[in-house]
């Protein structure tokens, strides 16, 4: 009996040296703790896969889980979310659907972009993204107008994907403005080698990798970090919050290939997005990308070459915002770059979020 107490208790201690071992050295290497990745059964999944489209949300579904999402310069509140018939969070809760065709005397404003649009963060009982923010600043400054802004940001998305996703959905919402805040999704197909046009070369649709969600729905959810961490890097987690893009991401990156036939393709699809929605008769805002080389990342390797292309994809907008007269905000120029506007390189705290929508209200002119 004494020889199994004893066994038990060298495990135990065990274990335990070895998850704060694992935990040192973790936030160590990465310069944040590590975040422990809670499993989402597969049927409260909602990223879904499309024909045309490498993920799309399914349409009015629960988000599976509120949860604190630490970053590297801060913890924030993701909250639950709800998301509307067209598959985006909208709105408050997410569920603010999007009236097709347009009521009269509404004037529309869409975001457009990746997850530095999608983006929610809940403070005190309130959720807070930048077109939501954006909306609150307008109907202050136009209190006798109707003015709707919708957040069609998706988490990921690079150009080719928003391209597509325009072109067959959010362009029936004929909106009155399209405000464009995006870059650096794109930058890892640059990087990816065999370079192609039209991103296959990097990119598949989640359905060729469902059955590494369903193994790690298989696996046991064990409440120790080290273990954890070795489960999704085993299999990648089916909480898609911190595996969406390894899933649907092929190829090699490597830093060192030349990017400039990317950033022609970066520089096509925006074209593209532009003449479409001009055409029918949209008004566009384009804004160069906010990228922050913080303290911590600032001899990454990988970080400054990110760094070095957002700045050519930065003038990419400004050149394609006189070529087609487009307004233009230079909010990588006029947000400061300091950790209360950021969470990362890339992504806004709420007070960024504030400071990008006060920026882009400015430019707007609805009398």
């Amino acid at each position: 009996m004494l020889t199994f107490v004893y066994i038990f208790l060298i495990i135990v201690f065990f274990l335990i040296f070895i998850e704060y071992f694992f935990l040192f050295f973790y936030k160590k290497k990465n310069n944040i703790s590590y975040n422990f990745i809670k499993k989402i059964p597969l049927s409260k999944i909602i990223i879904i896969s499309h024909p045309y489209l490498p993920y799309v949300k399914k349409p009015n579904s629960i988000s599976p889980l509120e949860e604190v999402v630490n970053y590297p310069l801060g913890k924030v509140l993701a909250p639950k979310l709800y998301t509307n018939s067209m598959g985006y969070y909208n709105g408050f809760d997410g569920k603010r659907d999007v009236t097709v065709p347009k009521p009269n005397k509404l004037i529309r404003i869409n975001c457009i972009g990746g997850s530095t649009t999608q983006n929610y963060i809940q403070h005190e009982n309130k959720n807070f993204s930048y077109p939501i923010l954006l909306e609150e600043n307008l109907k202050k400054k136009y209190s006798n107008l109707n003015i709707e802004v919708n957040n069609f940001g998706q988490g990921g998305y690079n150009s080719a994907e928003i391209l597509v996703s325009s072109m067959l959905k959010l362009i029936d919402t004929t909106p009155d403005y399209v405000i464009i805040y995006h870059g650096y999704n794109d930058i890892r197909s640059y990087l990816t080698d065999d370079f192609k046009s039209d991103y296959s070369h990097s990119r598949q649709n989640i359905s060729n990798v469902q059955f590494k969600l369903s193994l790690n729905n298989l696996l046991p959810e064990i409440p120790i970090n080290f273990i954890n961490y070795i489960i999704n890097k085993i299999s990648p987690s089916s909480n898609l919050r911190y595996s969406l893009l390894d899933l649907v991401s092929v190829g090699k990156i490597n830093i060192n290939n030349n990017y400039n036939e990317g950033l022609k393709v970066y520089k096509r699809n925006l074209s593209n997005i532009i003449n479409l929605y001009q055409a029918h008769n949209s008004k566009i805002i384009l804004s160069s990308l906010c990228f922050y080389l913080h303290e911590k990342v600032k001899n990454s390797e990988i970080h400054n070459k990110y760094m070095e292309i957002v700045k050519l994809e930065n003038e990419i907008v400004f050149d394609l915002s006189k070529t087609y007269k487009t307004i233009f905000i230079d909010a990588d120029k006029l947000i400061n770059k300091n950790i209360e506007n950021f969470l990362d390189t890339v992504h806004f705290s709420i007070q960024g979020m504030k400071n990008l929508s006060k920026i882009i209200s400015e430019k707007i002119n609805l009398n």
